[in-house]
């Protein structure tokens, strides 16, 4: 009998379970608002959201920026042509061809607004050697000072001090550029600008960077408007107008500017010029060339191959100052 409860007491311990700990449901606890903002900020959505936002800002921030500078430019100061005398009758430049000039030029010699008038041929005279001369800032600049109003002694010294050789005042002057206009027989306007003064080279090596180029003012006559009658077409004939082209060095060819004794010659491809000059200052001749991809100057059909002109005028401007 004592076996039997030894038993019995025995496998109750086995079958009933150990008494486990009680399990609560679990606190759900309520999000403080400091909990909220950081999740939010820590949320991938957030993150793209604030990224997105910065580029944007930095967007917005350049393009007010660069609105801001360009905004903020000055526009160019009214362009005084210089070196005409009173007598001169025959003047190739005005306001309006000078100004569509002055737009293609390099930004630095825009904010010049005095030209000056370094040649002429009506009021120098024909010759080659003297627009070499003239055109030289070397004897600019010696005929400036000549023509600047005598000082005392000790004023001179000091000057020569302060602004050395003519040489030194080469090396120091601020860049300069010229104009060159031709009229001819038939009153068209037609040149070049050149980033260098013309000489004469005595080896054949041309000169001049990609900022030359060719130019042509030509008289046009628009094609009428549509019109429902004859008669309207004969009482509203198109007035002729003045449309300027313009040039520009097409980088084919490094053949920019050659002049020697004998001819001045602007752009060249195949043995035939852009502009062509010859020693007199009287035979001219234009074609279309590679380094300017340029049309006959003066001649407003395009299917002219060659354009020979007679110079009936012509002048050279230089953009810049000496000193």
């Amino acid at each position: 009998m004592v076996s039997d409860k030894t038993n019995t007491s025995s496998s109750s311990l086995v079958d009933t379970p150990p008494n486990e700990p009680e399990v609560h449901p679990p606190i759900n606890r309520r999000p403080t608002f400091l909990d909220r903002i950081m999740r939010r900020q820590t949320s991938p959505a957030s993150i793209e959201y604030s990224e997105s936002n910065k580029k944007k800002n930095a967007i917005d921030e350049n393009t007010k920026s660069k609105e801001g500078r360009e905004s903020s430019l000055p526009p160019l100061s009214q362009l005084s042509l210089k070196g005409y005398k009173a007598s001169t009758k025959r003047r190739l430049l005005d306001d309006e061809l000078a100004n569509n000039i002055r737009n293609l030029l390099p930004g630095r010699l825009q904010l010049f607004d005095e030209w000056d008038l370094v040649y002429s041929l009506e009021q120098h005279g024909v010759s080659l050697n003297t627009l070499y001369q003239k055109s030289n800032p070397d004897y600019q600049l010696l005929q400036l000072r000549k023509n600047k109003p005598e000082v005392g002694y000790g004023d001179s010294i000091i000057s020569s001090m302060m602004s050395g050789s003519v040489n030194s005042m080469r090396e120091r002057r601020r860049p300069q550029g010229y104009v060159l206009i031709i009229k001819d027989e038939n009153n068209s306007k037609f040149g070049c600008f050149v980033n260098e003064h013309l000489r004469p080279m005595d080896q054949k090596r041309y000169y001049g960077n990609g900022e030359c180029f060719l130019w042509k003012s030509e008289l046009f006559t628009p094609s009428p408007s549509n019109s429902n009658s004859e008669e309207d077409i004969s009482h509203h004939s198109p007035t002729p107008q003045i449309r300027f082209k313009a040039f520009m060095y097409t980088g084919i060819n490094d053949n920019i500017i050659y002049s020697n004794h004998d001819f001045i010659a602007i752009g060249s491809s195949k043995g035939q010029n852009g502009l062509w000059i010859d020693k007199s200052l009287y035979n001219g001749v234009s074609y279309s060339c590679d380094t300017f991809g340029n049309e006959i100057l003066n001649s407003t059909n395009a299917d002219t191959k060659i354009g020979k002109f007679k110079i009936m005028g012509l002048e050279l401007w230089r953009v810049g100052t000496l000193e």
